[in-house]
């Protein structure tokens, strides 16, 4: 057994993350459990304004601060299952270009939604410090105390709820690119490895939708961007770019060496068949020609990308684009008001 099935092993005997736990003891489904904990956020951020009377300034920081807090944790709430299942089922789909066993698709699957109870309590503790130290930079302690508590609370349950869903992540992305070395890419078939491309995919459209969170916050009348918030979007982005870039780049490799095997293979039957001379070749000699030349152009012209066309053009639609394009017509207005 390798030293990669090994470690999987290991993982998938540790518990399921606490946020897949928590929503499965809630029996809601994950669109619902998303929108309850925004919900129960963002209420907790704005309850001060309901009983204390306040200007219309501080009014709208309330609000920016309660709608970013609540959406943020309600993406992670709602979209953390959806995810880790999915790349549980990439790892299934892969197994048509995999050489490993059923028994050990089965455990790998299993172990992308765990995390040992060492990292769970690394990943707490650091989110709460973290959390602490940035609540101490955007000096949210200097806010009444009324005010103080609930956005000191947000910051550190965000960090914490971070640290506890994004390393898996990361791990996972790791996972794939060493399942990518190993893999043995269809180049007729690229739909077989297209799994490589979802697994890179799908968790960045949940950090996408976590980083676009941060336009609710220009709801507060200001560039927040100009201040400590920049620590958030930065721990945010960072990640972002590896979850995306790691999983593709063992499955890449492959397929280029597989390429380049394949059409040095084809190249080598062609001058056996031709042996330097065409124009004295036969009509069957000339049919194998034909047939090679064709599917070396075929295997020449696969994709080098682990993507599946039609899929990656509807997540763009339907996820991505509204997103930004919302929170660009928001940068957008800010801009124009500073002008004028």
């Amino acid at each position: 057994m390798s030293e990669l099935e090994d470690k999987l092993r290991s993982r998938a005997s540790a518990p399921e993350l606490p946020i897949l736990r928590l929503q499965e003891w809630s029996r809601l489904p994950s669109w619902a459990f998303g929108a309850l904990c925004g919900l129960l956020v963002a209420g907790c951020l704005l309850s001060p304004v309901f009983t204390t009377e306040v200007s219309a300034a501080t009014f709208n920081d309330v609000l920016a601060s309660a709608l970013f807090f609540g959406t943020s944790l309600g993406i992670l709430a709602g979209f953390s299952r959806p995810v880790f299942a999915g790349a549980a089922q990439d790892i299934r789909q892969l197994s048509g270009v995999l050489s490993w066993s059923e028994a050990s698709i089965a455990t790998a699957s299993t172990a992308l939604s765990r995390i040992d109870r060492a990292n769970l309590w690394r990943a707490c503790i650091l989110g709460c410090t973290l959390g602490v130290a940035h609540s101490y930079i955007l000096n949210s302690h200097l806010s009444p105390l009324k005010f103080a508590i609930p956005q000191i609370g947000g910051t550190i349950l965000l960090w914490v709820a971070m640290f506890l869903t994004v390393p898996p992540l990361i791990v996972n992305a790791l996972v794939f690119s060493s399942l990518g070395q190993i893999a043995k890419p269809d180049l007729l078939r690229p739909s077989r490895h297209a799994a490589f491309g979802s697994a890179a995919l799908r968790p960045a459209l949940l950090m996408t939708g976590m980083l676009c969170a941060y336009s609710l916050l220009f709801l507060g009348g200001d560039n927040p961007l100009d201040g400590p918030v920049i620590i958030g979007v930065i721990a945010g982005l960072v990640p972002l770019i590896g979850i995306v870039a790691r999983p593709l780049r063992g499955i890449r490799r492959r397929i280029r060496e597989e390429r380049q095997q394949t059409l040095t293979g084809l190249d080598a039957r062609l001058d056996r068949i031709t042996q330097g001379d065409i124009a004295g070749a036969d009509a069957d000699t000339l049919f194998q020609l034909d047939a090679v030349l064709d599917m070396r152009e075929r295997v020449a012209r696969a994709p080098s990308w682990p993507f599946d066309v039609h899929a990656l053009k509807r997540m763009l639609l339907y996820t991505v684009l509204p997103p930004l394009t919302w929170a660009a017509a928001a940068f957008v207005e800010i801009m124009i008001d500073k002008l004028l």
